[in-house]
């Protein structure tokens, strides 16, 4: 699977991801062969591109649960333009309340995992979609935290709401790379983001945890990057779960240009302790998305890659894993194995979940019923 920008795009070539319009009606399902009246229909809808499937590359699984999440996310980013244009505009946000409710029903309440996708951004609807994502991973960690759902409310509010002032951003700084930045760039981003503030404050009846959350988050947000440290005394979760959504959306946001990171080197970072990001807060996001999916590729410290076979439910990183080199299973969270062998990251593609066999079904069986295994145990 390949990102192929809109002024390359040529008749034939065959869609790997599905199309939808704002009310969420599929226009373009995979596997489409792209014609001329299709190519021209993208770049009406204002595409920078889309993905395309390589001439041999047979179509990548792709679950119900996995389209209706791109779906949603389409129909939701042009409901949360409306909503922050509305705020510009000095009129109250009509359709807050409902976007609010059901990302709140959708992905704060679930018991099991989702999976959690990245779409490509460009400097035009960067702010959408950052916004929308990290009110949904906001919502499905303060889930898996507390069972308040007035907090919960206010947390996703603030994640919808709280990049408003970005939209002010000139264009040119907004399409420049993080490592592009000057001093003067980020001084400019930060007063485009507080203005934001005092407009939210102004022009918005919202409740006061609401604010508190945003006011917040942007101020940790700034000393995050300037490597100020700040003492918590008594974690505030609401704002610990925007600081981890928002960081996670940034860090694997897919932008052109831009290679993002993956879902595993997001949650190292957010797990590593220096960068002081409450423990609690983070393994409540490996419990709300996958993040090591049973099926992802991966490659090991020690050269190989292997695919996972199960997920570690008390650790995202020590899970069964099958070696492709020699063809045995590994615990990784056998102590022992673990020295030899840790995940480094998922293999650079754009799709790392695999259709799994029942192999390791078949394995486990062996070892309940003692016979020696068709693989080694490592």
């Amino acid at each position: 699977m390949i990102f192929v920008a809109t002024d390359e795009l040529k008749s034939g070539m065959r869609l790997a991801k599905p199309i939808f319009n704002r009310q969420g009606v599929m226009l373009y399902e995979r596997d489409s062969r792209l014609t001329a009246q299709g190519i021209n229909s993208v770049r009406n809808f204002g595409l920078i591109g889309v993905y395309i499937l390589e001439p041999a590359e047979p179509l990548p699984p792709m679950t119900e649960e996995d389209r209706e999440f791109e779906r949603f996310q389409t129909m939701s980013v042009f409901t949360l333009q409306e909503i922050l244009q509305d705020i510009r505009d000095g009129a109250q946000p009509a359709k807050l309340e409902s976007l609010t409710a059901e990302i709140t029903r959708r992905f704060g309440r679930n018991k099991d995992k989702f999976t959690f996708t990245q779409n490509l951004r460009s400097a035009e609807d960067n702010v959408f979609k950052h916004s929308l994502n990290v009110a949904i991973l906001a919502a499905a960690i303060y889930g898996k935290l507390a069972h308040n759902p007035e907090m919960q409310r206010c947390c996703v509010i603030a994640g919808l709401l709280h990049d408003i002032g970005s939209m002010d951003i000139p264009g040119p700084i907004m399409r420049k790379k993080d490592s592009e930045l000057t001093d003067e760039d980020r001084e400019l981003i930060d007063r485009c983001r507080e203005e934001g503030y005092r407009l939210l404050r102004e022009n918005c009846d919202l409740d006061s945890e609401v604010m508190k959350n945003i006011s917040f988050l942007l101020r940790d947000l700034k000393e995050l990057r300037l490597g100020q440290k700040r003492e918590v005394k008594q974690p505030d979760f609401q704002l610990e779960t925007l600081k981890v959504a928002y960081l996670f959306d940034t860090l694997t946001a897919m932008k052109y240009g831009e290679d993002p990171q993956s879902d595993i080197a997001a949650y190292k970072y957010l797990h590593h302790p220096r960068n002081r990001m409450n423990q609690q807060v983070v393994r409540a996001l490996t419990q709300a998305i996958h993040i090591v999916p049973m099926g992802c590729t991966v490659q090991l410290s020690n050269g190989s890659k292997g695919i996972v076979l199960t997920e570690n439910g008390d650790d995202i990183l020590r899970p069964f894993i099958l070696s492709f080199n020699d063809n045995r299973i590994y615990n990784l969270s056998d102590g022992k194995v673990f020295e030899d062998m840790q995940i480094k990251d998922v293999l650079k593609t754009m799709d790392n979940r695999y259709i799994m066999t029942d192999k390791f079904a078949e394995y486990q069986k062996q070892l309940a019923s003692g016979e020696v295994p068709a693989v080694h145990f490592g």
